[in-house]
């Protein structure tokens, strides 16, 4: 089984502890890169979830499955939603089976004196830092270099809605086609958690529904097939 599209190959469907590939960063000269759903120990990627394993043309691997529930994996991107404060944390809802944390230390120029507030029910985008089965998954606002990159609380006057996972994989990438082609024909700010939550912003209330309304094409069609009819339902709107 073998399937191309875009810059995206479908190889096969994999099962949790099925064999990947066998990669040796002390002999392979052909570097590769470890993505969702799977994971490498012994000089051995496997998988670990069921679904399609995929990949790139940069030599990413990950496993797409069509999962309801997020499952936290570390260094990936999501929305959030802030549920209360807890000493020096913040509790944050990041649609899985366990809350998250995030400290008020974890955000650009944040100290003891210059604290993150945040109030209930504000959306935040950030990082896991920590996700593995034995401890909550924890929340940064900053990278290596201590600065935001477009992390942090996301404005007020926007929208948030929840898509399936595998949609919002394909729509993560600011480069897609699917968001350029809207992108001609109308002027937004799109957030996008592998969390499966979006957070749209426009002008107008009524682009932020047809935004939503084409996004939500990518449920139930090929992403080439909605590419088409983005246009004439944005000309409707």
């Amino acid at each position: 089984m073998t399937a191309k599209v875009g810059n995206i190959r479908t190889l096969r469907v994999v099962l949790p502890g099925d064999e990947v590939l066998q990669f040796n960063p002390d002999k392979d000269k052909d570097r590769i890169f470890i993505g969702p759903g799977l994971r490498w120990k012994e000089n051995i990627v496997r998988a670990t979830r069921p679904g399609l394993l995929k990949k790139t043309t940069k030599n990413l691997y990950y496993v797409d499955t069509h999962q309801k529930r997020y499952i936290p994996q570390k260094r990936e991107f999501v929305i959030g939603i802030v549920m209360k404060k807890k000493g020096d944390n913040y509790v944050i809802d990041i649609g899985a089976s366990d809350q998250a944390t995030i400290s008020y230390l974890a955000f650009e120029n944040a100290s003891k004196k210059t604290r993150k507030e945040m109030k209930l029910g504000d959306l935040l985008y950030g990082q896991l830092f920590v996700a593995n089965k034995d401890m909550e998954p924890e929340l940064v606002c900053i990278d290596v270099y201590d600065r935001a990159v477009g992390m942090g609380t996301l404005p007020e006057g926007g929208v948030m809605f929840s898509v399936p996972l595998h949609v919002a994989r394909q729509i993560v990438n600011p480069n897609n086609p699917f968001l350029k082609t809207m992108s001609k024909m109308i002027k937004y700010t799109i957030v996008v958690g592998f969390n499966g939550r979006v957070w749209i912003k426009a002008e107008r209330q009524r682009e932020m529904v047809a935004i939503m309304n084409c996004i939500a094409m990518l449920e139930v069609m090929p992403s080439e097939e909605a590419e088409k009819k983005v246009v004439k339902l944005l000309e409707n709107f």
